[in-house]
């Protein structure tokens, strides 16, 4: 009878584990501190969760090839790194999260890359399917590389490093996949030369979408367009006439925008002027965060051509092509 109870007893906590992480993880991810000091914390254990996964797969290797004779030690570090990887992912992109939906400006590629964030994320909630992709799916390892990708670019901005350098040190740092790819094929069996192509490909999927612009499709984290609006007239960072059209080619337009950025942030960016949708102009920009309501700058259109009427639009871009909003007005009577 005891045996049984304790038997029923391991397998209402193995079922009720699963159950009490969901809504531990729920809950971190509602009351989670995300300032500045938090961040960097973040990154190093987003740096050196790749080496905790390195030893649950290394564990799970032993397991599979002792299952009778697993020790009790054996069992509970398997479980604790297994628990701490986890951990680490779920902190990741729940740290991460809401600085992009600030960011999302709403463009089809931004919705993608939401759908997969949101994805990523839900499936970091349910430790049985996190198990599974980490140690019995081959294409698991894209979870903590992309969990690391993006907190890597939401982080390092407030750090003091560019937007575009960010996006490239987290490519960089989400191809730490590759050395851990190899050392799980490995584990497996595989023959060294698949292994190691395999990885490869896999840690270059990050720098080679970035290469090929990819960047357009991550919202400009930690940066939010606030507010725009073109017009003819400004007094320091307002425009006094905003207008969405203009009967007649004026003799310049004037667009203003207010970009949100934390403190530490110090970047590039570029107002690009376009005429139904062909790039006229690029204006940089160089902003600096900290102001609650927003960075303000502007740029000025004199020169229109000799077609000046049409759909003229200011967006505001990073340096590598991150779309954060825009403003159009139309030039030509209604």
């Amino acid at each position: 009878m005891a045996r049984f109870d304790r038997k029923l007893l391991l397998g209402v906590v193995h079922w009720a584990i699963p159950w009490i992480s969901l809504a531990i993880g729920i809950a971190g991810a509602l009351l989670m501190d995300r300032g500045p000091s938090r961040g960097a914390a973040v990154a190093v254990v987003a740096v050196s969760s790749w080496l905790v996964l390195t030893v649950v797969l290394w564990l799970e290797r032993k397991r599979e090839h002792q299952p009778g004779g697993t020790t009790k030690v054996l069992r509970t570090a398997r479980f604790s790194a297994l628990m701490l990887t986890q951990s680490s992912i779920h902190l990741q992109l729940y740290f991460a999260l809401p600085f992009y939906l600030k960011a999302f400006a709403g463009t089809f590629a931004h919705v993608v890359f939401m759908a997969l964030l949101g994805g990523a994320a839900l499936a970091s909630l349910w430790d049985p399917l996190t198990e599974w992709l980490l140690v019995r799916s081959r294409g698991g390892i894209l979870l903590p590389a992309f969990s690391t990708f993006c907190v890597m670019a939401a982080v390092l901005p407030g750090l003091g490093l560019s937007n575009g350098t960010s996006l490239w040190c987290a490519a960089g740092a989400a191809g730490l996949a590759l050395p851990v790819m190899v050392f799980a094929d490995r584990l497996h069996g595989r023959p060294l030369a698949r292994a190691v192509a395999t990885a490869v490909v896999a840690g270059l999927v990050f720098p080679l979408a970035l290469a090929l612009g990819g960047a357009r499709a991550v919202p400009a984290v930690p940066m939010g367009l606030v507010d725009a609006a073109i017009g003819t007239r400004r007094v320091g960072y307002e425009i006094t006439d905003p207008t969405e059209r203009l009967e007649r080619t004026p003799a310049r337009l004037v667009c203003a925008t207010s970009i949100f950025a934390p403190l530490g942030v110090h970047d590039h960016l570029v107002h690009v002027w376009r005429k139904d949708g062909e790039v006229m102009d690029r204006i940089g920009l160089e902003i600096r965060g900290g102001r609650e309501a927003g960075f303000r700058t502007y740029s000025v259109k004199q020169n229109f051509g000799a077609s000046p009427t049409g759909e003229w639009s200011c967006a505001v871009e990073t340096e590598m092509g991150q779309f954060l909003g825009e403003r159009r007005i139309v030039i030509g009577p209604a």
